[in-house]
């Protein structure tokens, strides 16, 4: 199903909200995905029509990182990974998290993906998270340069419904 999706300088985060099996992760990485291809001098399936910018860096935290060689949690694992976000990022940068703030107790988990999700806006960051936290989604709501999306998943028709 096709995906109209707009980062500029009002929607600068994208905050993906919606079931297990809607399609969050899938269109996050499908951001992802693109973004790199065009960086990389590839042609991209898209509109004829469409505009695309370039990011100095784009940074990830997709699936889950343990590991036991270097004895990282996934709590730790992450606690790291934001502290590198919020030293690299700024205004040409692209970060794509996804399950953004679990790994934790869901309390200090989400209070903790507040705090980061808050520092990265005000690094002028660009990025598209996916959460089921609902302290992600009330503040991206009071932002304004983010915006709220949906995904459904239509239980009869068994396809993704996508409220972006």
């Amino acid at each position: 199903m096709p995906q109209s999706i707009l980062l500029d300088k009002f929607n600068r985060m994208i905050v993906i909200s919606g079931p297990n099996a809607g399609g969050k992760s899938i269109t996050l990485k499908t951001v992802g995905l693109l973004q790199l291809m065009f960086q990389s001098g590839l042609l991209i399936p898209a509109d004829a029509n469409s505009k695309i910018g370039v990011f100095h860096n784009i940074l990830t935290d997709i699936g889950d990182n343990q590991s036991i060689e270097n004895q990282l949690s996934t709590y730790s694992y992450r606690l790291k990974r934001m502290k590198e976000f919020l030293e690299r990022s700024n205004k040409k940068t692209m970060v794509l998290l996804d399950e953004f703030g679990t790994g934790s107790d869901p309390e200090l988990g989400g209070a903790m993906a507040e705090v980061f999700f808050e520092e990265l806006y005000n690094k002028k960051a660009f990025g598209v998270i996916t959460t089921h936290y609902s302290n992600i989604k009330l503040k991206a709501d009071k932002l304004q340069n983010a915006v709220n999306c949906c995904m459904l998943f239509h239980d009869e028709l068994l396809v993704n419904l996508n409220y972006l």
